[in-house]
């Protein structure tokens, strides 16, 4: 099978495990490798759902709506890279203004140099535009997620990948990763020390 859009590759798996002189410890059978990629995309939707954020990007653009109660400023989802248009609805009926580039700016300010995602678009006050606080006042059209996959939440999904491929007869260290009819299922307390770190450090906090 093709894993959809997982945080890591069949081929990153082996050789991750290969570092750690554990090879011998995972069949070459092309069966097996696709039981391993099962596994690495439902570690991949684990930690989506742990964090609360996706960690690839849309192919194409998306149309999200937003409401904010600052008329400069509005909290978005992850944004891959700049939007490709802002738009408000200043009247409340559904039809919107697109604002130019240069009446707003993205959060955090170096977000792009450090491989992060935008999480705010704020409205450059002297431009005299403002951010209606109506419901959907504000479209934005852009890629949403992460620009790539952050080193840390591969190797976090190689961790639990590893965990969970040890614990395939449905038996983990801790007796809580299981094999159901309805997928894999992975629990907090069987996450390594580490992987648990890293999806805290970006988990969503309201």
């Amino acid at each position: 099978m093709a894993i959809t859009n997982g945080y890591a590759t069949l081929a990153e798996y082996k050789a991750w495990i290969a570092t750690r002189g554990l090879s011998g410890s995972v069949s070459t059978d092309a069966s097996d490798d696709a039981s391993i990629e099962i596994i690495i995309e439902a570690v991949s939707r684990y930690i989506e759902a742990e964090t609360g954020r996706r960690f690839w990007k849309d192919a194409s653009d998306a149309t999200r709506y937003y409401q904010t109660d600052d008329q400069y400023c509005v909290k978005v989802d992850d944004l891959s890279a700049a939007p490709t248009t802002v738009s408000v609805d200043l009247n409340d009926n559904r039809i919107y203004t697109d604002l130019a580039s240069t009446v707003y700016e993205l959060s955090p300010a170096n977000a792009a140099l450090e491989g992060l995602p935008y999480r705010q678009i704020g409205i450059i006050q002297s431009s005299g535009y403002y951010f209606p606080t109506t419901p959907r006042g504000v479209k934005v059209l852009a890629k949403f997620g992460f620009p790539a996959t952050p080193t840390d939440i591969k190797e976090a999904t190689l961790a639990i990948s590893q965990a969970v491929y040890g614990s395939r007869t449905g038996q983990a260290g801790s007796g809580r990763i299981s094999f159901t009819d309805a997928g894999i299922v992975i629990r907090p307390d069987d996450v390594p020390p580490f992987a648990q770190r890293v999806i805290s450090n970006y988990r969503i906090r309201t």
